[in-house]
């Protein structure tokens, strides 16, 4: 009976923490000038990413989302109206799960190729100019609100050396220094 009460009382407070750290970055946010990286909202089941026949440009070939996806990125797009997150813009990998969750959460987005997972190719010259790439276009972003990249586990980790579930959000400011996390299950 005690291990429970303690068990409860632990769970409780972090609980308690967990809704004072969300409510923490959500601020952070307020404040504009944020880089706010979210990988995609979840995908049909996978025991092994995408297809070896994946193409950019074809649907089929490629992890979609599914219904829960769907529901976790509106969630996504209501958080942000909830709190008044002001949005300089969203940029999206073109895999059609990044473009959806930014379809379903924000409406407007750009596609931007230095998003686009490299999980199959690993870390070779390829990934490394995409990953520059990052680095250069935010170095040069200046803006007072917030910058939204939807994208990829490997492509997050990679940046800023976070792992995200799906359709977490990661929050930034221009040096990469991770600020916050904002869970979406």
């Amino acid at each position: 009976m005690k291990k429970i009460i303690i068990f409860l009382f632990l769970l409780f407070i972090s609980t308690i923490s967990n809704a004072r750290n969300e409510h923490e970055a959500w601020n952070l946010l307020e404040d504009g000038g944020k880089i706010v990286w979210i990988r995609h909202a979840i995908t049909t089941p996978s025991c092994c990413g995408d297809p070896n026949n994946l193409k950019i440009d074809d649907r089929s070939t490629q992890r979609n989302l599914g219904n829960e996806g769907i529901k976790q990125s509106k969630k996504i797009g209501h958080m942000f109206k909830k709190n008044s997150i002001q949005i300089d813009q969203v940029l999206t990998s073109q895999f059609e799960r990044c473009r959806d969750t930014a379809k379903y959460a924000f409406g407007d987005y750009k596609d931007f190729p230095a998003l686009n997972s490299f999980f199959r190719q690993g870390i070779g010259a390829d990934a490394k100019k995409q990953l520059a790439e990052i680095k250069s276009f935010v170095k040069n972003w200046n803006s007072t609100k917030n910058l939204v990249f939807i994208t990829h586990q490997v492509v997050i980790s990679n940046s800023i050396g976070e792992t995200v579930s799906s359709g977490e959000m990661v929050i930034t400011d221009k040096k990469f220094q991770v600020l916050a996390k904002i869970p979406t299950l």
